[in-house]
């Protein structure tokens, strides 16, 4: 029996423009930081802070190495995300624990780097999951508080502790209800996630659905994107269920779709069309490398084992997208191409051509 396919996330969180949106987000965090790094340290000269005149350069190169790996798709978003909050995270404790050192003997406030916690409270559940997000925002708050009980107990002057202690408790106390802010909105955030994940997920197979593949479409649409559309439907379904029963015919579904979904190029994309068919929504391919690919789904498929079922085979029909074309019309003539193969006695590929159809020749 195959295995049980991947359950895939939200569809529309791993497709390239939203992929792309992200590797901008995070180039504009790291010019800003950079930046605002740059700023502190002109505004200081020339009487340097000596722990800003260290960490902000490192920090600042942290993070344009980071975004060095990030474009030439050396690391993912998420670890380059992941290592720029702990390098901010390491930085902000820091500071806090600097700040009682060097603070004028009169001093009765906290200074402005303690704003950068509130940075720190909500960015972190954009960083983590919900869960992971509440244990990463608890554990800088504890690290807060420990380290202004034992500057408030060892290096803060007698004369001034009691005005710290209270600006450390109300900076404290603000930490606290924006993590508890941020938690409440997080745990609403993923229940959202989830539905919207139910609503593009095809609960079956566990690869995307035909509303999520048409989502797809529209968005490289209004890009004017080229790509290619693969309508594919398994032959004689309808046996399978009546031979074997309709459990067994679910397994079959499941079953190619895994083998589907491990088969794609990055970029692409597997849906469940309707029924037994499938669309696949790829990067522009040549005739060849469609051929290649389809062909090697085909052998795949005849090789697989489904309980009773030993082997499936499939009608393929592919179309390119011209740019700015209507996808009803792409994914139109992938099914009239599939069609085609169907009537020529299955389990066989057929090409589109879009240059034909277009010109209504």
């Amino acid at each position: 029996m195959s295995a049980q396919p991947r359950r895939l996330p939200d569809p529309s969180l791993h497709s390239p423009l939203w992929q792309e949106k992200q590797r901008r987000m995070f180039l504009l965090i790291v010019v800003l930081s950079v930046g605002a790094s740059m700023a502190a340290l002109w505004s200081q000269a020339p009487s340097f802070d000596l722990l800003d005149l260290w960490a902000l350069p490192l920090l600042s190169v942290m993070l344009l190495g980071l975004q060095l790996l990030l474009s030439r798709s050396l690391i993912r978003f998420e670890t380059a995300l992941s290592a720029a909050f702990l390098g901010a995270c390491l930085y902000v404790l820091l500071a806090l624990s600097h700040q009682f050192r060097v603070m004028p003997p009169a001093a009765r406030t906290l200074s402005e780097n303690t704003y950068w916690f509130a940075v720190l409270y909500t960015s972190v559940f954009y960083v983590y999951p919900p869960r992971h997000a509440v244990r990463a925002a608890l554990a800088i708050l504890g690290t807060a508080a420990l380290v202004c009980v034992w500057h408030l107990s060892f290096t803060v002057p007698e004369a001034t502790r009691l005005s710290l202690i209270g600006a450390s408790v109300q900076f404290l106390m603000v930490g606290g209800v924006l993590v508890l802010i941020q938690a409440t909105f997080g745990a609403q955030r993923a229940q959202l996630l989830a539905t919207r994940t139910a609503a593009l997920v095809d609960l079956l197979t566990g690869i995307a659905n035909r509303r999520a593949a048409e989502e797809r479409l529209r968005q490289l649409a209004a890009r004017g994107a080229v790509y290619t559309v693969v309508l594919f439907d398994i032959d004689h379904f309808k046996q399978i269920n009546d031979r074997h029963g309709h459990a067994a015919g679910d397994v079959v579904l499941r079953g190619v779709a895994q083998l589907a979904q491990t088969l794609l190029p990055q970029g692409g994309m597997v849906a469940r069309w309707g029924g037994e068919e499938f669309l696949l929504i790829l990067p522009v391919l040549g005739d060849t490398q469609v051929r290649r690919l389809l062909n090697t789904l085909r052998n795949e498929l005849r090789q697989q084992r489904h309980g009773e079922v030993v082997g499936v085979t499939a009608c393929f029909g592919v179309a390119n997208a011209a740019s700015g074309e209507v996808p009803e019309t792409v994914v139109a003539r992938a099914d009239e191409a599939m069609y085609s193969a169907k009537q020529q006695g299955r389990n066989d590929i057929r090409l589109a051509d879009w240059r034909r159809s277009a010109t209504g020749a």
